[in-house]
């Protein structure tokens, strides 16, 4: 006869259960140890289960999912649950209600047992044909269960068999059984169970006495304890279904933790590789992270700099500045830009940052630091300010080469008025003798003219305009021969000192300019060591590059002559500096002109070179002036043969002059039998 039974789910609760099992438990405790389990496996990291609420559910409509690679019930219990705990429950099982059970699989595989009698482990079991019978058993329990539901069944063996399904999921894995009992209403045949010893050839005296000892169970009990059976397997069910969906999110954690360190090393990577220093400070100012380019700053290592601050590694000045400028990045709200003048620890060098601070928050919009991003524009303020001082010397040149062209004309008038001055005085000089007043009247007029004349070459020189004779110069020979003159000029405290290049170069140039360049930067090197001092004339040779040469007027590429003349004297400031090649700018007061390096400058840019000035207050000035170097690799020595001639004839001369002064002095200089066309 078999009994089908629907099972009504009952609700689990998580209770805490603080007490211990007695030595022999009543149901109620055996009830309590499942839900003790369950709670335990919850609390062992079990996300989430799902409590059944609605009675009416079954137990395979649990909303969970199983491990695909669980292909059968041993697997399940194997690699999920506590096989030692279900066993030990079992066997608490079989010692409250003396009742054999076991955990088989769809094929009748015996998974795990607990109090099995004698008559099944001694006979039926171990002879092949009524083991075949128990499997058959077996397997027609496990064809015919329902999910929440049991299934008593009497096996050819003469014994009954109550089985309850095991769902994982929605998949029915296996039964959990109990049996090898008489119901008590059932008549027990005894010839029956000889007739199994005669026909299997058991012991029959063994085999009864294994037969008297199998219990009797009334159906309402068989109903109880089935009930405990039923909220086992959901137990079972629940442990394997939580942790089978603990190991899938373990597994996917694991994914997740793995890409998470793949994508941070990539991070991590990508930071590190960056060339610029990049750093993360929390609201604190205590380093979170920081780059390869930012360890060389500080001279230490990442983990070195993590959970320390600036005042750790710099100053307090300077620690200041940089939280001064972490706050206002984090006060403003946006990226907040300044520049740091740092030195860099690892090797000393000097770099000028420019730093981008930008406030740092969560997705729930708190802040949390602040990000640092260090650019190295030191090159870049370099650039700045050499482009700077380039367009000062072209606009300073520009300037001088207006003023040159001005003081060209302005020179050209000067030479027409002071012609006739100093012409007629020299022909009124002759109309006096050595002893009358009136003569010395005319010497001071001749004199002044004189200087106005001077004054007037030295204009034509800035403004380039006078005639040059170039001839192929050795500057070494100029120099040994000009600093005879040189000593007779300037004072006797000066100490000349000549540091000559062998072998210099051939350039071409007009001696007499060159001599008055060296003239005058050697005399302005004398007025700036009043106390007397050392003044250095040096030549060398070099080659300014197209770099050199495109930011200078007249200047081409090439070799050149360099002419050096240095002083240890007062030395002038950059203001000073920049106006010292000006016409009429001096620092001499009314003693100078300031015309004497306004004419240097003009002689050197007619030679097509250039000049450089370096100069500290305290320290000295140097004049370097760039001469370039003749083709011609020789001097070719010009010897002028004259002869004497009769400068009488009677020739016609043909006088051209717009002036009409200059004019009338040419006629009146020439004699009176000179006839105009």
């Amino acid at each position: 006869m078999i009994s089908i039974i629907e099972f009504r789910d009952t609700s689990f609760l998580f209770l805490n259960y603080g007490g211990h099992m007695s030595k022999k438990p009543t149901y109620e405790e055996l009830e309590q140890r499942v839900r003790d389990l369950e709670r335990e496996k919850n609390g062992n990291g079990v996300i989430a289960k799902k409590v059944i609420h609605d009675e009416d559910r079954v137990l395979h409509q649990i909303d969970l999912k199983m491990d695909p690679e669980i292909k059968s019930l041993d697997d399940a219990l194997a690699s999920v649950i506590n096989t030692v705990e279900i066993q030990a429950i079992m066997d608490d099982f079989y010692h409250l209600t003396n009742k054999a059970t076991a955990i088989l699989d769809l094929n009748g595989k015996v998974l795990q047992a607990s109090g099995w009698l004698d008559i099944c482990t001694k006979f039926h079991r171990i002879n092949p044909e009524t083991a075949c019978n128990c499997r058959e058993s077996d397997i027609h329990l496990a064809e015919n269960v329902k999910p929440g539901e049991y299934v008593a069944y009497k096996c050819k063996n003469g014994l009954w068999d109550v089985v309850t399904p095991l769902y994982i999921g929605d998949r029915h894995l296996g039964n959990i059984f109990t049996g090898q009992f008489f119901f008590d209403d059932d008549k027990v045949d005894e010839e029956f169970f000889i007739d199994q010893a005669d026909i299997f050839g058991f012991d029959k005296e063994s085999y009864l006495e294994a037969v008297r000892k199998v219990p009797r169970i009334s159906r309402e009990s068989v109903d109880h304890l089935m009930s405990f059976l039923v909220n086992f397997t959901t137990y079972i069910s629940r442990i394997i279904i939580a942790n089978s969906q603990l190991e899938e999110e373990s597994r996917e954690r694991k994914r997740v933790v793995e890409a998470l360190n793949e994508s941070e090393t990539h991070l991590r990577t990508l930071i590190r590789a960056i060339p610029d220093l990049v750093w993360l400070k929390d609201l604190d100012g205590i380093y979170l992270l920081c780059n390869s380019r930012f360890e060389d700053l500080f001279g230490a290592k990442e983990e070195d700099i993590i959970g320390k601050t600036d005042y750790d590694f710099v100053d307090r000045k300077m620690a200041d500045f940089f939280r001064k400028n972490d706050q206002r990045a984090m006060k403003s709200g946006r990226p907040c830009k300044n520049e740091e003048d740092v030195t860099f620890k690892n090797d000393g060098h000097h770099e000028i940052l420019e730093t981008i601070k930008t406030p740092m928050y969560r997705r729930d919009g708190r802040l949390v630091g602040v990000l640092g991003i260090g650019r190295d524009i030191t090159d870049r303020r370099r650039a700045d300010e050499e482009k700077v001082r380039l367009e000062e010397k072209y606009h300073r040149a520009q300037k001088i080469e207006s003023i040159g062209r001005l003081a060209g004309g302005v020179a050209h008038d000067l030479n027409n008025l002071l012609s006739p001055v100093i012409g007629y005085g020299e022909m009124l000089e002759e109309y006096f003798s050595q002893d009358e007043e009136q003569r010395e009247y005319v010497e001071e007029i001749l004199k002044a003219g004189f200087r106005a004349r001077d004054l007037v070459q030295q204009l034509l020189a800035f403004s380039r305009k006078q005639t040059l004779e170039y001839k192929p110069l050795n500057l070494n020979e100029v120099i040994k021969e000009f600093k005879k003159l040189l000593k007779r000029t300037i004072r006797e405290d000066i100490e000349i000192e000549l540091s000559l290049l062998p072998d210099i170069p051939i350039i071409m140039a007009d001696i007499g300019q060159i001599e008055q360049v060296i003239m005058n930067l050697a005399v302005n090197a004398a007025d700036s060591m009043p106390q007397g001092g050392r003044l250095t004339i040096e030549t060398g040779c070099t080659c300014l590059d197209e770099n050199y040469a495109d930011t200078l007027e007249d200047v081409k590429t090439g070799r050149y002559v360099m002419l050096a003349v240095s002083d240890a004297g007062c030395g002038m400031d950059d203001m000073v500096v920049n106006q010292i090649f000006e016409p009429f700018f001096s620092t001499k007061g009314d003693y100078g002109t300031g015309l004497g390096l306004a004419t240097v400058y003009g002689i050197v840019k007619q030679h097509k070179g250039d000049i450089w000035v370096k100069s500290s207050p305290g320290v000295g000035t140097t004049f370097k002036v760039y001469l370039p170097v003749s083709a011609e690799s020789e001097i070719k020595e010009q010897v002028e043969k004259r002869t004497a001639t009769d400068l009488r004839g009677s020739e016609t001369i043909l006088l051209v002059e717009d002036n009409r002064q200059v004019r009338d002095l040419a006629l009146s200089s020439c004699g009176r039998d000179i006839r105009f066309l």
